[in-house]
Protein backbone atom coordinates (compact mmCIF):
# COMPACT_ATOMS: atom_id res chain seq x y z
CA UNK A 1 0.00 0.00 0.00
CA UNK A 2 2.99 1.99 0.41
CA UNK A 3 3.81 2.08 -3.13
CA UNK A 4 4.53 5.43 -3.49
CA UNK A 5 7.00 5.51 -0.82
CA UNK A 6 9.09 2.21 -2.36
CA UNK A 7 9.42 4.22 -5.66
CA UNK A 8 10.75 7.27 -4.24
CA UNK A 9 13.66 6.15 -3.26
CA UNK A 10 15.14 5.31 -6.34
CA UNK A 11 13.55 8.99 -7.75
CA UNK A 12 15.98 10.28 -4.85
CA UNK A 13 18.77 8.29 -5.29
CA UNK A 14 18.80 8.98 -9.17
CA UNK A 15 18.35 12.89 -8.69
CA UNK A 16 21.09 14.77 -7.81
CA UNK A 17 22.93 15.20 -10.84
CA UNK A 18 19.64 15.95 -12.71
CA UNK A 19 20.01 18.58 -10.06
CA UNK A 20 23.87 19.45 -10.25
CA UNK A 21 26.12 18.27 -12.93
CA UNK A 22 26.08 14.65 -15.27
CA UNK A 23 23.98 12.37 -16.28
CA UNK A 24 21.16 11.48 -13.88
CA UNK A 25 22.80 11.10 -10.49
CA UNK A 26 26.51 10.99 -11.50
CA UNK A 27 29.08 14.06 -10.72
CA UNK A 28 32.30 14.34 -12.59
CA UNK A 29 32.81 17.61 -11.37
CA UNK A 30 35.53 16.35 -8.76
CA UNK A 31 38.81 18.34 -9.81
CA UNK A 32 38.75 21.99 -10.71
CA UNK A 33 41.40 21.72 -13.44
CA UNK A 34 39.56 19.00 -15.30
CA UNK A 35 36.41 20.87 -14.66
CA UNK A 36 37.62 23.90 -16.48
CA UNK A 37 38.49 21.78 -19.25
CA UNK A 38 34.48 20.66 -19.73
CA UNK A 39 35.56 17.15 -17.42
CA UNK A 40 37.74 16.33 -20.71
CA UNK A 41 40.74 14.88 -18.59
CA UNK A 42 40.79 11.14 -18.81
CA UNK A 43 43.60 12.10 -21.94
CA UNK A 44 45.47 14.38 -19.91
CA UNK A 45 45.13 13.21 -15.88
CA UNK A 46 48.09 15.41 -15.00
CA UNK A 47 47.27 16.56 -11.25
CA UNK A 48 45.67 14.36 -8.15
CA UNK A 49 42.36 14.31 -9.38
CA UNK A 50 43.22 11.51 -12.06
CA UNK A 51 42.64 9.25 -9.18
CA UNK A 52 39.02 10.19 -10.13
CA UNK A 53 39.36 10.83 -13.98
CA UNK A 54 42.11 8.17 -14.91
CA UNK A 55 44.34 6.50 -12.38
CA UNK A 56 46.85 5.87 -14.68
CA UNK A 57 47.81 9.75 -15.19
CA UNK A 58 49.73 9.63 -11.18
CA UNK A 59 52.41 7.19 -13.06
CA UNK A 60 54.08 10.00 -14.49
CA UNK A 61 53.95 12.41 -11.23
CA UNK A 62 56.64 13.39 -9.56
CA UNK A 63 57.16 13.86 -5.66
CA UNK A 64 54.62 13.86 -2.97
CA UNK A 65 51.45 15.83 -3.89
CA UNK A 66 48.50 17.28 -2.37
CA UNK A 67 45.64 18.61 -3.66
CA UNK A 68 41.86 19.59 -2.21
CA UNK A 69 38.63 20.65 -4.96
CA UNK A 70 35.68 22.41 -3.93
CA UNK A 71 32.75 22.33 -6.18
CA UNK A 72 29.20 24.60 -5.36
CA UNK A 73 26.15 24.35 -7.14
CA UNK A 74 23.39 26.37 -7.22
CA UNK A 75 20.20 24.54 -9.48
CA UNK A 76 17.18 26.51 -10.46
CA UNK A 77 14.59 24.66 -11.11
CA UNK A 78 10.51 25.41 -12.31
CA UNK A 79 7.60 22.94 -12.76
CA UNK A 80 4.35 23.77 -14.54
CA UNK A 81 1.99 20.91 -14.07
CA UNK A 82 -0.42 20.57 -17.18
CA UNK A 83 -3.50 18.72 -14.99
CA UNK A 84 -3.98 19.27 -10.96
CA UNK A 85 -6.68 18.32 -8.47
CA UNK A 86 -9.53 20.33 -8.60
CA UNK A 87 -8.89 23.91 -6.92
CA UNK A 88 -5.07 23.41 -6.62
CA UNK A 89 -3.33 26.94 -6.55
CA UNK A 90 -0.10 27.20 -9.33
CA UNK A 91 2.35 29.39 -9.01
CA UNK A 92 2.73 31.98 -11.78
CA UNK A 93 5.61 30.60 -12.57
CA UNK A 94 5.43 27.42 -11.47
CA UNK A 95 6.59 25.27 -8.41
CA UNK A 96 9.96 25.64 -7.78
CA UNK A 97 12.36 22.47 -7.14
CA UNK A 98 14.95 23.79 -5.51
CA UNK A 99 17.82 22.01 -4.73
CA UNK A 100 18.26 21.37 -0.94
CA UNK A 101 20.38 23.51 0.43
CA UNK A 102 20.45 25.92 -2.48
CA UNK A 103 24.09 25.87 -2.02
CA UNK A 104 25.22 22.53 -2.35
CA UNK A 105 29.45 21.47 -1.74
CA UNK A 106 30.85 18.73 -2.61
CA UNK A 107 34.32 17.96 -2.05
CA UNK A 108 37.07 15.81 -2.99
CA UNK A 109 40.88 15.29 -1.85
CA UNK A 110 44.08 13.34 -3.86
CA UNK A 111 47.05 12.54 -2.13
CA UNK A 112 49.97 10.98 -4.68
CA UNK A 113 53.77 9.72 -4.12
CA UNK A 114 55.82 8.44 -6.12
CA UNK A 115 57.80 5.09 -5.23
CA UNK A 116 59.99 4.89 -7.66
CA UNK A 117 60.65 5.62 -11.15
CA UNK A 118 57.64 3.19 -12.36
CA UNK A 119 55.73 2.62 -9.34
CA UNK A 120 53.66 5.27 -8.16
CA UNK A 121 50.73 4.82 -5.24
CA UNK A 122 47.92 7.40 -4.33
CA UNK A 123 45.08 7.80 -2.41
CA UNK A 124 41.83 9.48 -3.49
CA UNK A 125 38.83 10.35 -1.59
CA UNK A 126 35.75 11.82 -4.02
CA UNK A 127 31.90 11.54 -4.81
CA UNK A 128 31.20 10.20 -7.96
CA UNK A 129 27.64 10.16 -7.44
CA UNK A 130 25.22 11.85 -4.94
CA UNK A 131 21.63 14.10 -5.19
CA UNK A 132 20.03 16.75 -2.99
CA UNK A 133 16.72 17.85 -3.51
CA UNK A 134 13.65 19.46 -2.01
CA UNK A 135 10.47 20.46 -3.11
CA UNK A 136 9.05 20.68 0.61
CA UNK A 137 7.50 24.17 0.02
CA UNK A 138 4.80 23.76 2.05
CA UNK A 139 3.40 22.96 5.76
CA UNK A 140 1.35 20.02 6.20
CA UNK A 141 -0.50 22.31 8.22
CA UNK A 142 -1.54 24.12 4.69
CA UNK A 143 -4.67 23.58 2.65
CA UNK A 144 -4.00 20.88 0.14
CA UNK A 145 -5.08 23.20 -2.82
CA UNK A 146 -2.04 25.13 -1.45
CA UNK A 147 0.40 22.08 -1.34
CA UNK A 148 2.90 21.20 -4.04
CA UNK A 149 1.56 19.51 -6.55
CA UNK A 150 3.47 16.58 -7.07
CA UNK A 151 4.23 15.86 -3.23
CA UNK A 152 2.96 12.22 -3.72
CA UNK A 153 5.47 11.22 -6.06
CA UNK A 154 8.36 12.55 -3.70
CA UNK A 155 9.28 16.00 -1.51
CA UNK A 156 13.04 15.70 -0.17
CA UNK A 157 16.06 13.61 -0.30
CA UNK A 158 19.55 13.41 0.08
CA UNK A 159 22.25 10.96 -1.40
CA UNK A 160 26.10 11.24 -0.21
CA UNK A 161 28.25 8.25 -1.90
CA UNK A 162 31.82 8.52 -1.04
CA UNK A 163 34.94 6.45 -2.30
CA UNK A 164 37.93 6.22 -0.82
CA UNK A 165 40.08 4.50 -2.99
CA UNK A 166 44.02 3.58 -2.54
CA UNK A 167 45.38 3.01 -6.02
CA UNK A 168 48.50 1.68 -7.58
CA UNK A 169 50.02 2.98 -10.53
CA UNK A 170 52.44 1.41 -12.65
CA UNK A 171 54.63 2.82 -15.86
CA UNK A 172 54.48 -0.10 -18.56
CA UNK A 173 57.19 2.08 -20.37
CA UNK A 174 58.85 5.69 -21.10
CA UNK A 175 55.00 6.39 -22.76
CA UNK A 176 52.76 4.15 -21.44
CA UNK A 177 51.07 3.45 -17.45
CA UNK A 178 48.20 1.32 -16.21
CA UNK A 179 46.71 1.69 -12.66
CA UNK A 180 44.33 0.33 -10.33
CA UNK A 181 42.49 1.09 -7.24
CA UNK A 182 39.83 -0.18 -4.91
CA UNK A 183 37.64 1.58 -3.04
CA UNK A 184 35.73 1.46 0.05
CA UNK A 185 32.03 3.21 -0.90
CA UNK A 186 30.07 4.43 2.08
CA UNK A 187 26.58 5.83 1.04
CA UNK A 188 24.10 7.59 3.26
CA UNK A 189 20.35 8.26 1.29
CA UNK A 190 17.63 9.88 3.14
CA UNK A 191 14.45 9.94 1.15
CA UNK A 192 10.72 11.43 1.96
CA UNK A 193 7.49 11.84 -0.02
CA UNK A 194 3.38 12.28 1.04
CA UNK A 195 1.40 9.08 1.12
CA UNK A 196 -2.40 8.28 1.03
CA UNK A 197 -2.78 9.67 -2.33
CA UNK A 198 -6.77 9.70 -2.98
CA UNK A 199 -5.81 8.51 -6.48
CA UNK A 200 -3.40 5.73 -5.80
CA UNK A 201 -2.41 3.82 -2.74
CA UNK A 202 -5.09 5.47 -0.92
CA UNK A 203 -7.61 3.73 -2.71
CA UNK A 204 -5.97 0.47 -2.20
CA UNK A 205 -5.55 1.26 1.58
CA UNK A 206 -8.88 2.40 1.36
CA UNK A 207 -10.11 -1.11 -0.22
CA UNK A 208 -8.10 -2.73 3.05
CA UNK A 209 -10.15 -1.47 5.65
CA UNK A 210 -13.08 -0.98 3.77
CA UNK A 211 -14.59 -3.77 6.03
CA UNK A 212 -14.25 -2.10 9.00
CA UNK A 213 -16.19 1.36 7.71
CA UNK A 214 -18.33 -0.03 5.31
CA UNK A 215 -19.00 -3.21 6.18
CA UNK A 216 -21.49 -5.27 3.86
CA UNK A 217 -20.51 -2.67 1.35
CA UNK A 218 -19.05 -3.09 -2.07
CA UNK A 219 -14.79 -2.93 -1.32
CA UNK A 220 -14.07 -1.13 -4.52
CA UNK A 221 -16.41 1.64 -3.77
CA UNK A 222 -15.77 1.77 0.07
CA UNK A 223 -12.36 2.01 -0.46
CA UNK A 224 -12.69 4.90 -3.39
CA UNK A 225 -14.66 6.79 -0.96
CA UNK A 226 -12.39 6.43 2.25
CA UNK A 227 -9.43 7.35 0.32
CA UNK A 228 -10.86 10.62 0.00
CA UNK A 229 -11.64 10.86 3.64
CA UNK A 230 -7.75 9.92 4.98
CA UNK A 231 -5.44 11.89 6.42
CA UNK A 232 -2.50 12.90 4.26
CA UNK A 233 0.67 10.83 5.23
CA UNK A 234 4.79 11.61 5.19
CA UNK A 235 6.65 8.81 4.79
CA UNK A 236 10.45 8.91 5.88
CA UNK A 237 13.73 6.64 5.29
CA UNK A 238 17.48 6.80 6.07
CA UNK A 239 19.53 4.24 5.53
CA UNK A 240 24.04 3.71 4.76
CA UNK A 241 25.68 1.14 3.10
CA UNK A 242 29.24 0.16 2.68
CA UNK A 243 30.28 -1.85 -0.51
CA UNK A 244 33.73 -2.00 -2.53
CA UNK A 245 34.32 -0.60 -6.11
CA UNK A 246 37.06 -0.87 -8.53
CA UNK A 247 38.62 1.65 -10.71
CA UNK A 248 41.03 1.08 -13.62
CA UNK A 249 42.95 3.16 -15.83
CA UNK A 250 45.41 2.78 -18.87
CA UNK A 251 47.45 6.26 -20.28
CA UNK A 252 49.31 6.40 -23.21
CA UNK A 253 51.84 9.48 -25.07
CA UNK A 254 53.15 9.44 -28.17
CA UNK A 255 56.12 12.10 -28.12
CA UNK A 256 56.48 13.08 -31.51
CA UNK A 257 52.92 13.79 -31.65
CA UNK A 258 52.52 15.05 -28.56
CA UNK A 259 49.24 13.26 -28.51
CA UNK A 260 47.67 11.39 -25.42
CA UNK A 261 44.88 8.37 -25.59
CA UNK A 262 43.58 7.55 -22.09
CA UNK A 263 40.86 4.89 -20.72
CA UNK A 264 39.05 4.44 -17.75
CA UNK A 265 36.52 2.03 -16.17
CA UNK A 266 34.68 2.43 -12.53
CA UNK A 267 33.10 -0.26 -11.53
CA UNK A 268 29.37 -0.37 -10.53
CA UNK A 269 28.39 -0.64 -7.40
CA UNK A 270 25.11 -2.74 -5.39
CA UNK A 271 24.35 -1.23 -1.97
CA UNK A 272 22.71 -2.83 0.22
CA UNK A 273 21.21 -0.12 2.39
CA UNK A 274 20.45 -0.84 6.12
CA UNK A 275 18.05 1.62 7.92
CA UNK A 276 14.68 2.79 9.43
CA UNK A 277 11.29 4.28 8.10
CA UNK A 278 9.07 6.18 9.12
CA UNK A 279 5.14 7.90 9.12
CA UNK A 280 3.70 11.04 10.26
CA UNK A 281 0.00 11.86 9.43
CA UNK A 282 -2.23 15.13 9.43
CA UNK A 283 -5.26 15.07 12.41
CA UNK A 284 -8.54 16.10 11.87
CA UNK A 285 -9.45 14.67 8.91
CA UNK A 286 -12.90 13.22 7.89
CA UNK A 287 -12.56 9.62 8.80
CA UNK A 288 -10.61 10.02 12.10
CA UNK A 289 -14.55 10.66 14.09
CA UNK A 290 -14.98 7.44 13.12
CA UNK A 291 -12.23 4.87 13.47
CA UNK A 292 -10.30 7.20 16.17
CA UNK A 293 -7.21 9.21 15.74
CA UNK A 294 -4.30 6.42 16.52
CA UNK A 295 -5.96 3.74 14.32
CA UNK A 296 -4.29 4.85 10.80
CA UNK A 297 -0.86 5.77 12.32
CA UNK A 298 -0.53 2.15 14.19
CA UNK A 299 -1.06 0.61 10.91
CA UNK A 300 2.57 2.21 9.69
CA UNK A 301 4.97 1.68 12.05
CA UNK A 302 8.24 2.83 12.53
CA UNK A 303 10.69 0.05 11.39
CA UNK A 304 13.69 -1.15 10.52
CA UNK A 305 14.28 -1.16 6.54
CA UNK A 306 16.38 -2.72 3.60
CA UNK A 307 16.84 -1.80 0.14
CA UNK A 308 19.35 -2.10 -2.81
CA UNK A 309 20.26 -0.05 -6.02
CA UNK A 310 23.07 0.19 -8.41
CA UNK A 311 24.81 2.72 -9.04
CA UNK A 312 26.48 2.52 -12.70
CA UNK A 313 29.84 1.67 -14.07
CA UNK A 314 31.38 4.26 -16.09
CA UNK A 315 33.34 4.22 -18.96
CA UNK A 316 35.45 6.60 -20.31
CA UNK A 317 37.61 7.43 -23.59
CA UNK A 318 39.56 10.04 -24.56
CA UNK A 319 42.22 11.79 -26.65
CA UNK A 320 44.61 14.99 -26.22
CA UNK A 321 46.68 16.93 -28.33
CA UNK A 322 49.36 19.84 -27.16
CA UNK A 323 50.28 20.91 -30.06
CA UNK A 324 47.72 22.63 -31.82
CA UNK A 325 46.13 26.17 -31.54
CA UNK A 326 48.93 26.82 -29.30
CA UNK A 327 47.94 25.07 -26.66
CA UNK A 328 46.51 21.67 -25.50
CA UNK A 329 42.83 20.58 -26.80
CA UNK A 330 40.87 17.41 -25.29
CA UNK A 331 38.32 15.69 -26.58
CA UNK A 332 36.38 12.78 -24.47
CA UNK A 333 33.70 10.32 -24.19
CA UNK A 334 31.86 8.49 -21.08
CA UNK A 335 29.36 6.13 -21.57
CA UNK A 336 27.41 5.00 -17.96
CA UNK A 337 25.24 1.63 -18.17
CA UNK A 338 22.00 3.04 -16.20
CA UNK A 339 20.20 0.17 -17.41
CA UNK A 340 21.15 -1.07 -14.42
CA UNK A 341 18.45 0.11 -12.61
CA UNK A 342 15.65 -2.25 -13.05
CA UNK A 343 14.36 -4.31 -10.55
CA UNK A 344 14.67 -2.19 -7.11
CA UNK A 345 13.44 -4.65 -4.18
CA UNK A 346 12.43 -2.46 -1.06
CA UNK A 347 12.19 -4.71 2.09
CA UNK A 348 10.20 -4.29 5.49
CA UNK A 349 10.57 -5.96 8.74
CA UNK A 350 6.69 -5.08 10.39
CA UNK A 351 4.45 -6.47 8.09
CA UNK A 352 1.70 -8.55 10.64
CA UNK A 353 -1.21 -6.29 11.17
CA UNK A 354 0.32 -3.79 9.51
CA UNK A 355 -0.27 -1.79 6.30
CA UNK A 356 3.49 -2.11 4.69
CA UNK A 357 4.55 -5.37 2.75
CA UNK A 358 7.11 -7.48 3.32
CA UNK A 359 9.08 -6.61 -0.27
CA UNK A 360 8.12 -4.12 -2.83
CA UNK A 361 9.97 -4.68 -6.38
CA UNK A 362 10.51 -2.00 -8.86
CA UNK A 363 10.75 -1.68 -12.61
CA UNK A 364 12.61 1.32 -13.24
CA UNK A 365 12.93 3.14 -16.90
CA UNK A 366 16.42 3.70 -17.75
CA UNK A 367 18.47 4.13 -20.75
CA UNK A 368 22.32 4.17 -21.51
CA UNK A 369 23.59 7.84 -21.04
CA UNK A 370 26.47 9.08 -23.09
CA UNK A 371 28.35 12.45 -22.33
CA UNK A 372 30.62 14.22 -24.74
CA UNK A 373 33.39 16.71 -23.75
CA UNK A 374 35.91 19.15 -24.99
CA UNK A 375 38.28 21.43 -23.56
CA UNK A 376 41.09 24.05 -24.34
CA UNK A 377 43.71 24.79 -22.38
CA UNK A 378 46.65 27.47 -22.92
CA UNK A 379 49.23 28.37 -20.53
CA UNK A 380 50.11 32.29 -20.62
CA UNK A 381 53.57 32.92 -18.91
CA UNK A 382 55.25 30.77 -16.27
CA UNK A 383 52.33 31.15 -13.80
CA UNK A 384 49.16 31.67 -15.51
CA UNK A 385 47.05 29.15 -17.27
CA UNK A 386 43.56 29.63 -19.33
CA UNK A 387 40.52 26.87 -19.74
CA UNK A 388 37.53 26.65 -21.90
CA UNK A 389 35.33 23.41 -22.18
CA UNK A 390 31.83 22.26 -23.62
CA UNK A 391 29.76 19.75 -22.57
CA UNK A 392 26.66 17.51 -24.37
CA UNK A 393 24.84 15.62 -21.89
CA UNK A 394 22.30 12.89 -22.97
CA UNK A 395 19.78 11.94 -20.35
CA UNK A 396 19.46 8.66 -19.50
CA UNK A 397 16.02 9.50 -18.11
CA UNK A 398 13.09 8.46 -19.85
CA UNK A 399 9.51 10.40 -19.85
CA UNK A 400 8.06 7.90 -17.73
CA UNK A 401 10.81 8.74 -15.03
CA UNK A 402 10.88 12.06 -14.84
CA UNK A 403 9.15 14.00 -11.54
CA UNK A 404 9.44 16.25 -9.24
CA UNK A 405 12.64 14.70 -7.19
CA UNK A 406 14.12 14.07 -10.58
CA UNK A 407 13.43 16.56 -13.41
CA UNK A 408 16.33 15.49 -15.50
CA UNK A 409 16.82 16.32 -19.12
CA UNK A 410 19.56 16.35 -21.51
CA UNK A 411 21.85 19.36 -21.47
CA UNK A 412 24.64 21.60 -22.96
CA UNK A 413 27.31 23.13 -20.81
CA UNK A 414 30.08 25.34 -21.18
CA UNK A 415 32.81 25.86 -18.88
CA UNK A 416 35.78 28.40 -18.13
CA UNK A 417 38.48 27.89 -15.93
CA UNK A 418 41.78 29.57 -14.66
CA UNK A 419 45.07 28.55 -12.54
CA UNK A 420 47.74 30.40 -10.74
CA UNK A 421 51.01 29.26 -9.76
CA UNK A 422 52.65 30.82 -6.72
CA UNK A 423 55.64 28.81 -5.14
CA UNK A 424 55.20 25.37 -4.81
CA UNK A 425 51.64 25.88 -5.25
CA UNK A 426 48.60 26.25 -7.96
CA UNK A 427 45.20 27.74 -6.82
CA UNK A 428 42.86 26.98 -9.46
CA UNK A 429 39.01 28.32 -10.16
CA UNK A 430 36.40 27.41 -12.57
CA UNK A 431 32.63 28.02 -13.76
CA UNK A 432 30.01 26.13 -15.74
CA UNK A 433 26.92 27.43 -17.23
CA UNK A 434 24.83 24.31 -17.70
CA UNK A 435 21.49 24.91 -20.43
CA UNK A 436 18.63 22.21 -19.33
CA UNK A 437 16.44 21.64 -22.31
CA UNK A 438 12.97 22.00 -21.38
CA UNK A 439 10.92 18.63 -20.96
CA UNK A 440 7.11 18.34 -21.97
CA UNK A 441 6.16 15.02 -20.47
CA UNK A 442 2.54 13.70 -20.87
CA UNK A 443 2.83 10.00 -19.51
CA UNK A 444 -0.68 8.53 -18.91
CA UNK A 445 0.63 6.41 -15.74
CA UNK A 446 1.91 9.82 -14.23
CA UNK A 447 -1.23 11.76 -14.36
CA UNK A 448 -2.55 9.95 -10.58
CA UNK A 449 0.90 11.89 -9.43
CA UNK A 450 0.31 15.50 -11.48
CA UNK A 451 4.25 14.75 -12.74
CA UNK A 452 3.31 15.30 -16.01
CA UNK A 453 3.64 18.89 -17.10
CA UNK A 454 7.05 21.42 -17.89
CA UNK A 455 10.38 21.17 -16.54
CA UNK A 456 12.44 23.99 -17.20
CA UNK A 457 15.85 23.99 -15.49
CA UNK A 458 19.46 26.20 -15.21
CA UNK A 459 22.24 25.30 -12.96
CA UNK A 460 25.66 27.14 -12.08
CA UNK A 461 28.34 25.67 -11.27
CA UNK A 462 31.61 27.06 -9.05
CA UNK A 463 34.75 25.47 -7.96
CA UNK A 464 38.20 26.41 -6.14
CA UNK A 465 40.92 24.00 -5.59
CA UNK A 466 44.49 24.00 -4.35
CA UNK A 467 47.43 21.06 -5.51
CA UNK A 468 50.47 21.65 -3.89
CA UNK A 469 53.85 20.18 -4.33
CA UNK A 470 55.48 18.76 -0.76
CA UNK A 471 59.26 19.82 -0.79
CA UNK A 472 59.59 21.62 -3.82
CA UNK A 473 60.05 24.88 -4.31
CA UNK A 474 60.42 25.54 -7.62
CA UNK A 475 58.81 23.89 -10.75
CA UNK A 476 56.53 21.88 -8.67
CA UNK A 477 54.48 20.72 -11.69
CA UNK A 478 55.26 19.97 -15.24
CA UNK A 479 53.51 22.55 -17.61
Amino acid sequence: MIRRTAILMPFLVLAFASHASGSCFSIFENGVRASGLGGAFVAIANDGSALFYNPAGVAFQKGLRLQMDSLVVVGLFRFTPTSTPPGTIVPEKGFNLNTSPHFIPVASMYLTKDISPRLTVGFGMFAPFGLAANATNFKDSDPKTAKYVGRYAGTRGKLESFWLQPTVAYRLSKNSSIAVGVAWVHTHLLIEESILNPLDDGKVFGEQIASIVFPGQDKTLSGAAIARMLPEGRARFAGTSDRPGYSAGYLYKHEKSKTNIGLMWRSAVTHKLSGKASFAFTTGYALEKFVGKDTIPKLFPTQPISASFTTPATYSMGVSNSSLLKGLLALQVDIQDYKRFKDVPLNFTQTQDTATPEELRLTFAMRTSYVARAGYERNFGEKNTFRAGYIFDHSPVTDKSVGPLFPDSSRNSVTFGVSRLMSNKEFSFFYQAMWFRDRLTDVPENQKVFTNGTYSNFAHLFGFGMRMRLGATTNPFDR
